[in-house]
C-alpha cells in the first residue's frame, strides 16, 4: 500500500522512501537521491529566477515573433497554457500588437489549472477593457498584488469585434507534448482551446467556460510579464 507524506516545513533533510526504497536528500528547494548524482526535477530547476523589473515571455517554445490575426475571435474566449517555474509577483502583463490598423476592444486574464484535467478552472486576475485601435506595441495592464507560485496556468483572451494582430508562435509542434491532439496527425499543432463567450465590458467569468471547447491550431500568442 502506498503512503504519502508532506515534507513542507520539516527540519529533516533526509528521507527514506518505502521499505528497500531510495533515500532522498534535500538540497535547497530540490530533492536528490542518496548518491547525489541523480536529481528529481522540480519546477524551480527549470528557470534561474525572475529579476525585479525585468520583462519575460511566458514560453520558451518559439523561434520568432510572427504577426498573427487569429489569436482571438469575436464572442469567444481563447485559452493558452503557460508555465511559471519560480514564485513571482506580477507587475505588468502585456501582449504586443503588431498593426496600427487593428480595431476593437479586448480583455485578457489568467486562470488556474483544474485538479482533474489539464484545463482552465478559476479566474486569478482579469484586465479591464483594452482598446486595439490607433497604436501598435504594448497592450496590457497592471494586476494588483498577484503572486503566482510554480505550476501551470492559462491565459484567456476575449474580443468584442474587429481585428487583432499579436506577436505569436505559429509553427512549433512541441506544443503537442502538452496539449495532445483530438485526432492523429503531423500536419497541425494544438496551441490552446476556444469556447463560446459573449463579450462584456467587465471581468472574465470567475469559472472558465469549458462546455464546448475546440482546438486552436493557428498559433500561440506570446504574453509578456514584468516582475514587480
Amino acid at each position: 500500500m502506498a503512503s504519502y507524506f508532506d515534507i513542507k516545513g520539516t527540519t529533516q533533510d533526509s528521507f527514506k522512501v518505502g521499505k528497500g526504497g531510495p533515500t532522498l536528500n534535500r538540497s535547497g528547494s530540490n530533492i536528490i537521491k542518496l548518491n547525489n548524482s541523480e536529481q528529481i526535477i522540480s519546477e524551480s530547476a527549470l528557470h534561474p529566477g525572475y529579476i525585479q523589473a525585468n520583462w519575460y515571455t511566458d514560453t520558451i517554445l518559439f523561434d520568432a515573433y510572427t504577426a498573427l490575426t487569429t489569436t482571438m475571435t469575436t464572442n469567444t474566449v481563447s485559452y493558452y497554457p503557460f508555465q511559471i517555474c519560480r514564485t513571482i509577483t506580477l507587475g505588468t502583463l502585456a501582449f504586443n500588437q503588431t498593426l496600427t490598423t487593428s480595431t476593437g476592444l479586448f480583455r485578457f486574464g489568467i486562470y488556474s489549472t483544474g485538479s482533474t484535467y489539464f484545463l482552465p478552472d478559476t479566474l486569478i486576475t482579469s484586465s479591464t477593457e483594452i482598446t486595439l485601435a490607433t497604436t501598435a506595441g504594448q497592450k496590457g495592464y497592471n494586476p494588483t498584488s498577484i503572486t503566482l507560485t510554480p505550476g501551470w496556468y492559462w491565459k484567456a483572451l476575449n474580443i468584442n469585434s474587429g481585428t487583432s494582430s499579436l506577436s505569436a508562435e505559429t509553427s512549433n509542434p512541441p506544443f503537442s507534448f502538452y496539449l495532445g491532439r483530438g485526432t492523429f496527425g503531423v500536419t497541425t499543432t494544438t496551441y490552446g482551446y476556444r469556447n463560446n463567450l459573449t463579450y462584456a465590458n467587465a471581468t472574465l467569468p470567475t469559472t472558465a467556460p469549458i462546455d464546448a471547447l475546440t482546438e486552436i491550431t493557428t498559433g500561440y500568442p506570446i504574453m509578456f510579464f514584468k516582475s514587480a
